[in-house]
């Protein structure tokens, strides 16, 4: 059973199969990293996001606790609602927190763009709106957390940022929220290495077969990013090989025969006018 049917996102009815592929590969995914040390594939993978504006996506390595919360329902004041795929909580020691909000996109598109209303509505400016008014108790987190950071990561199968996307959704949040706004991006395509480096060093079964599934999973919807050409196992063997050893002083060429003259002659055999 996977947290998508739990969370009631993977219907038997209805026609939006591109939406209900992505949830299924968010829970698959993201439910899975639940279950592995978050230094070994959750942390790694929140890293490789960038910002719009170049950052890195810092969380200090003394991790406390995870917290994951999937398709939490965020009604925050003055904000259009909205529902990220998921929004992870790293804490750290000493009661702090990291917050992520995380959407993640297969085959479709951000699902809503700006309108004539006051308040942002595109989809990743909707969401980054409703982060930036939550806290950890919002997600029955616990209380007493200390929030040092809030994001919004765009996650996608494309091999570089669609910044043209999230350029939209920054604008409309800075001229209607009058403040500067930043969204991280990563790719799907990233994670597969994760997880392969990850395999070469883990010792426990229960790990590995966690993570030899979301590897398996990842490969066979061909989320992997272009691995190179593959080494040249044979080479060419050349008969006269002492030919391209030596350099020669001079060189020959065949002379060339002389075109011989052709005799031609022009005469008119038109019809003379009367």
């Amino acid at each position: 059973m996977t947290v998508a049917e739990i969370r009631g996102k993977i219907s038997e009815t209805g026609s939006n199969l591109s939406e209900r592929m992505e949830d299924l590969l968010t829970s698959d995914i993201f439910g899975c990293l639940r279950y592995v040390p978050s230094e070994k594939a959750l942390l790694p993978f929140l890293r490789t996001a960038v910002s719009f504006k170049g950052k890195t996506l810092f969380i200090n390595d003394q991790i406390a606790a995870v917290h994951c919360t999937f398709w939490p329902w965020l009604t925050s004041p003055g904000c259009i609602p909205c529902e990220p795929d998921v929004v992870i909580g790293i804490e750290t020691e000493g009661h702090l927190i990291h917050i992520v909000g995380i959407e993640a996109k297969y085959h479709s598109d951000i699902s809503s763009q700006e309108d004539e209303r006051i308040e942002p509505n595109d989809q990743l400016a909707r969401e980054l709106d409703n982060l930036n008014k939550t806290s950890p108790t919002t997600f029955r987190w616990g209380s007493g957390l200390v929030v040092v950071s809030c994001n919004l990561m765009y996650v996608t199968q494309d091999m570089s940022m669609p910044r043209d996307a999230i350029a939209r959704s920054l604008d409309e949040f800075t001229r209607k929220r009058k403040i500067e706004g930043d969204i991280f991006w990563t790719s799907w395509r990233f994670l597969p290495l994760i997880l392969e480096k990850s395999l070469t060093n883990e010792s426990d079964p229960q790990h590995r077969a966690v993570i030899e599934d979301m590897l398996s999973l990842l490969l066979r919807k061909g989320l992997t990013m272009f691995g190179g050409v593959e080494p040249c196992t044979e080479c060419f063997r050349l008969a006269n090989f002492d030919f391209y050893r030596h350099r020669p002083t001079s060189y020959h060429w065949p002379a060339i025969c002389k075109v011989s003259e052709i005799p031609w002659d022009y005469k008119y055999k038109g019809v003379t006018p009367d």
